[in-house]
């Protein structure tokens, strides 16, 4: 009886030591590792029930306590099953590497320009001030564009002012070099005053300044420029009806006063403009006694032989035609050279 209580106390001892462990640290057959204390303890139930049915022979307290048995072993294996879930339901650690970023749980794959800045072994800092220098350079360029076309805009309209100013300037001067009072009191000699009484170094010159004559050639100048562009030639060229001999005439009177201005110019050692092929050149007498509205600018008979085709020599010894993009030689000329181009004769054989 003694060692039966020995090892019953041994067996509860082993028992409360297990549930511990099992509190704390959870069961062995969960970690891998056989549960030893079990067998033990089920060795003592058996020796106990033994116990139990030498003292007494009711068959019924064996039974109960064999189902008693069971259903602990149910309970356990239950709670066992239950933590293995549990322990497969966990979630593992989240891995997370330098070079990639997350965001709200999303992983965000960095850019090629991230990826070479981190290559490259360059700050942060350093990043943001080469950014910066850029972004200021292209505010640089923007504005220098936007300059740059200001003051080709206005370079173009002083350039057309100019133009204007050098063809309407041989008229004023023209105008105001003649000595007679009609030419005196013409508008051009009060203009050119207007204009160097300005108190400023930049000499400006404005239409409001134009007085008398010198105003309505002027405008005419304009008129007559703007209609050659925009016109019909064959109107615009129309001449003044004068009579044949006395246009002649004009036209001779003007051609020697062109040539006197051309040899004076020559023995002066003066270099003039070049005039088109066939027409006047433009000398005083033209802007002051308006000549070019009763002559025309050229010669028109002159003209229709110079735009005529010359003739030509004959065409024996000649071969192909010339064009734009060189000597065209066809099969039959080349054939006539060579000799080649004779006609075979086809003998016919006659009836006998």
């Amino acid at each position: 009886m003694g060692g039966s209580g020995d090892e019953g106390d041994y067996a509860r001892a082993l028992e409360a030591q297990r549930r511990a462990f099992e509190a704390q640290f959870g069961s062995l057959e969960s970690m891998g590792f056989d549960d030893k204390t079990k067998n033990i303890e089920e060795e003592g139930s058996g020796s106990e029930s033994d116990l139990g049915n030498s003292e007494s022979d009711n068959d019924l307290s064996d039974e109960s306590v064999d189902s008693e048995l069971e259903l602990e072993s149910e309970s356990e294996a239950g709670v066992e099953v239950e933590s293995v879930k549990k322990e497969v339901v966990r979630k593992g650690p989240k891995v997370i590497k330098f070079q990639e970023s997350f965001r709200d749980g999303q992983f965000i794959t960095p850019s090629k320009k991230e990826q070479k800045l981190v290559r490259s072994g360059k700050t942060l800092t350093q990043v943001k001030k080469t950014e910066l220098k850029h972004a200021m350079e292209e505010l640089d360029k923007n504005e220098d564009s936007d300059e740059n076309e200001e003051l080709e805009k206005e370079n173009l309209e002083n350039d057309l002012q100019l133009q204007q100013f050098l063809r309407e300037s041989h008229l004023l001067s023209s105008l105001n070099s003649g000595s007679s009072t009609t030419e005196a009191g013409s508008g051009a000699r009060q203009t050119l005053q207007n204009m160097d009484s300005t108190h400023s170094k930049d000499i400006t010159f404005q239409d409001d300044m134009l007085t008398g004559k010198a105003r309505a050639r002027t405008l005419e100048m304009r008129l007559n420029r703007l209609s050659k562009i925009n016109g019909n030639a064959h109107k615009i060229g129309k001449l003044e009806k004068v009579p044949m001999q006395i246009r002649k005439g004009m036209v001779k009177s003007h051609v020697t006063k062109i040539n006197r201005f051309e040899q004076e110019a020559k023995d002066g050692g003066i270099v003039l403009a070049k005039v088109k092929k066939g027409q006047f050149r433009k000398i005083d007498a033209t802007y002051k006694k308006d000549i070019e509205r009763r002559i025309g600018t050229s010669i028109k008979t002159k003209d229709r032989q110079r735009n005529s085709m010359r003739k030509r020599g004959l065409k024996i010894q000649s071969v192909g035609r010339s064009t734009r993009n060189g000597l065209v030689i066809s099969k039959q000329e080349i054939a006539r050279i060579n000799g080649t181009d004779k006609p075979k004769q086809k003998h016919k054989k006659g009836r006998r």
